[in-house]
């Protein structure tokens, strides 16, 4: 199998009949992400494809489809669409097509803040649409197994906040170990968002408590479960963050 490290798709490559490519979104490890236009409609889209060295089978990128499919009532999941079979350098990838997000990487996001940070009261709203986001995942016997600023895309509307998980990474069936690690990795983004180290020996109290001084132990028995951790945000005394 041919190792291939970045396809570097230029501009006006088509992506099999249907799609043109217009931009790289990003890359990892496993594979690159295009945004790409619909030949026939103009519409927008975001075409992922598996490295396939990493994926010689197509078995990833199956699994990552079927995932999205049945978390497609999620709000805080990118809309999968289809997947279709190109050729690389003679090589056989299953491109996957879903909604174009037009949000801002959230680690992006917090550095165009004072201080790079988020104030109080505003890291727990993204916090709070986090969790949200995520306790519907699990309520569908799911879990992200990634979760942290990178993989969190944000775009701010009005009062509220629009977040999207990209991602997922699959390791098997969900277990009741996996969802916890999820509930840890979105405590270490809300430490992340609101300063991280430097900042937190400044935080109230009630923020100290949500993080545990990223303890896993601490954190995992005050939260056992995301719905636990939503239930505290829904109802904890926070007068002193405001």
């Amino acid at each position: 199998m041919a190792r291939i490290d970045s396809f570097r798709f230029p501009a006006g490559r088509k992506i099999g009949p249907h799609y043109v490519v217009e931009s790289l979104l990003g890359g990892g490890a496993e594979g690159e992400v295009y945004q790409v236009r619909e030949l026939d409609t103009g519409i927008r889209r975001a075409a992922k494809l598996y490295f396939p060295h990493r994926d010689p089978n197509r078995q990833l990128a199956v699994r990552q489809a079927h995932k999205l499919n049945a978390l497609r009532n999620c709000q805080i999941v990118l809309q999968y669409h289809h997947s279709q079979v190109i050729t690389v350098r003679k090589n056989k990838i299953l491109a996957m097509i879903s909604d174009l997000c037009e949000g801002e990487q959230l680690e992006n996001w917090v550095r165009c803040h004072p201080g790079q940070r988020l104030k109080p009261y505003q890291a727990l709203h993204v916090f709070y649409h986090l969790v949200r986001g995520l306790e519907a995942i699990h309520a569908q016997g799911e879990y992200h197994s990634d979760v942290h600023s990178q993989n969190i895309l944000i775009q701010p509307r009005g009062v509220r906040f629009d977040l999207k998980l990209i991602d997922f990474y699959d390791w098997g069936r969900a277990t009741r170990w996996k969802q916890r690690q999820d509930v840890m990795d979105a405590v270490r983004v809300f430490h992340e968002i609101l300063g991280g180290r430097d900042h937190y020996a400044r935080l109230p109290q009630e923020l100290k408590y949500i993080c545990g001084g990223l303890k896993q132990t601490v954190v995992l028995k005050r939260f056992r479960t995301i719905s636990e951790l939503r239930a505290h945000l829904d109802w904890f005394e926070w007068n002193s963050v405001l």
